[in-house]
């Protein structure tokens, strides 16, 4: 009994000696030195037909805690004057030291800082450096002018149960796009997520809310209205009540929001949907029933004459259930409600034609037969 004891007293002996040589082993960090960054340019005048050359390059040293750590870096890049209050972040590839950007990867990060194509600007950008939970270090400021170029404003598609097609991607339903604002009638349902996608496809392109959380590929709306709120990794919730909303977006380089406001027409899913135009003399109380498909959907076939123009009805009468061509007179494709419409203006040849209109989605169709 005698041996065991001593035995287990050298063990212990031996756990504190070994324990405290671990402690006199262990690194301690000092406080970091300053980091440094430098560009090769100073002055950057973006074309676009010069997209795939090398428009800048930076290098940096990192902060030093006097032993080998593992640090996450980013360019953090503002227009001059705005104290980095709401930088574009880029994150640099562990270990790098320096990194190049082609003329259309910088151009895209200057839009997306809020600088206004085809104005010289003047922009700041500064190396983040953070360790664990340590606060970042900040380098020295660089000062750089740059005049970025317009880019062809994007299509989206919007995806996700919020809205009327679901998560399936080969389905995602484009916005009607006019210049910078891309507009749509759909329908959302409250407490559900969705996205916009730049195709119907789930890749490249995806685009949510620019806030900390989402993965950086989805980051673009930089203000959006009160009814919506970041699910992050990926999506945008819908708050609102379920119902009929406008979704615009305004893709101008220096706005990127989206706006989801009631539709003046509630209603998704109406008992009937009648056809009026020159088809009929536009006399409402004789408007035409159309064949009614369930869930919003209606259709109809007639005989369409050239320059015929018509609109959709609710009810035999110019009552409030009234849909049209989008905003003005035209033929898109996409229903716009009482207030914001005009008539559908057929621009095809006289024959035989199917009219079709998904309410729910705000969208029309006029196909021959």
């Amino acid at each position: 009994m005698k041996h065991l004891f001593k035995i287990f007293t050298l063990l212990v002996i031996t756990f504190f000696i070994t324990s405290c040589e671990k402690d006199e082993d262990q690194a301690v960090l000092q406080n970091p030195s300053a980091s440094s960054l430098k560009a090769d340019k100073t002055t950057l005048v973006l074309i676009k037909d010069n997209e795939s050359q090398t428009a800048i390059t930076f290098d940096w040293s990192n902060p030093d805690y006097g032993v080998a750590v593992a640090q996450k870096n980013q360019l953090q890049i503002a227009v001059k004057g705005t104290n980095f209050a709401n930088p574009k972040n880029v994150d640099l590839a562990d270990g790098a030291k320096k990194v190049s950007y082609t003329v259309a990867d910088f151009n895209n990060m200057m839009l997306d800082a809020g600088l206004a194509p085809n104005i010289a600007t003047d922009i700041e950008v500064r190396l983040s450096s953070k360790l664990g939970s340590y606060n970042p270090v900040n380098s020295n400021v660089l000062t750089i002018n740059v005049q970025p170029y317009m880019t062809a404003y994007p299509s989206f598609y919007i995806v996700g149960d919020a809205s009327a097609v679901g998560w399936d991607a080969g389905t995602a339903q484009l916005l009607y796009k006019k210049d910078n604002l891309s507009t749509i009638y759909t329908y959302l349902e409250n407490g559900k997520s969705f996205r916009f996608l730049g195709q119907q496809d789930w890749g490249p392109l995806n685009y949510s809310l620019d806030v900390a959380g989402m993965n950086a590929g989805n980051r673009y709306f930089k203000t959006w209205s009160t009814n919506l709120s970041p699910s992050t990794p990926e999506n945008i919730q819908f708050t609102g009540a379920s119902g009929m909303y406008k979704v615009q977006i305004d893709a101008d380089a220096t706005v990127k929001s989206i706006t989801v406001s009631a539709s003046p027409v509630n209603t998704w899913n109406p008992a009937n949907v009648y056809l009026v135009g020159t088809v009929n003399g536009w006399n409402a109380g004789t408007a035409i029933p159309m064949t009614s498909l369930g869930n919003g959907k209606f259709e109809y076939t007639v005989a369409l004459p050239a320059a015929s123009e018509f609109k959709f009805l609710g009810q035999q009468s110019w009552g409030d259930l009234d849909w049209g061509n989008i905003t003005a007179d035209g033929n898109t494709g996409y229903l716009g409600p009482k207030g914001s419409n005009g008539n559908i203006k057929f621009d095809g040849t006289g024959g035989s034609y199917k009219i079709s209109v998904d309410v729910k989605l705000g969208v029309y169709k006029i196909q021959p037969l």
